[in-house]
């Protein structure tokens, strides 16, 4: 298996409600992502324990963001770190990046009253951002201006995370 050394950190909104990760993963699942996990062993049992599927001697695992961070600003975590993501295409950035994503959709446009999730970033959301932020910094030497929303990647065509996010 190809291991990621990520340079960059990717911040996404899911574009919907508040949902964990081994939700968004049945999502990802039906558009076609998903990767194979089969070893470390130890990693492999955590993602089974956690629900992901377990097939032959590992998990698939199809959620594409690595970390994901819920309403209430708990941290649940992705695809391992090491692993390529699927959440942003754009300048092969799934080969070199960490992708986080916020739940919610913070996007005037696509969701102008609340129908389509939450429409801003909670404060526990933020809190647990930063923190993940200067961790994932920190291990990966990631500086600032590695630090891009998926809007900002060139070549990416989206709004993602919505106008009503910001760092």
């Amino acid at each position: 298996m190809e291991r990621l050394y990520p340079r960059f950190i990717i911040i996404h909104h899911t574009a919907g409600h508040d949902a964990p990760a081994l939700e968004i993963d049945a999502y990802h699942a039906r558009r076609g992502f998903g990767v194979f996990l089969e070893e470390p062993e130890y990693l492999v049992e955590e993602y089974a324990d956690r629900g992901f599927e377990r097939v032959k001697k590992g998990v698939l695992i199809h959620i594409g963001y690595h970390y994901l961070i819920r309403a209430d600003g708990s941290v649940e975590k992705g695809r391992p770190d090491f692993m390529r993501g699927a959440h942003c295409s754009a300048q092969n950035m799934n080969f070199k990046s960490v992708g986080v994503a916020l739940t919610g959709n913070f996007d005037s446009v696509d969701n102008p009253d609340g129908r389509k999730g939450h429409t801003e970033p909670t404060a526990s959301q933020m809190k647990s951002l930063r923190g993940l932020l200067d961790y994932l910094s920190d291990i990966y030497e990631i500086p600032q201006s590695g630090i891009i929303l998926h809007r900002d990647v060139v070549g990416a065509a989206t709004r993602c995370p919505g106008d009503r996010f910001a760092l």
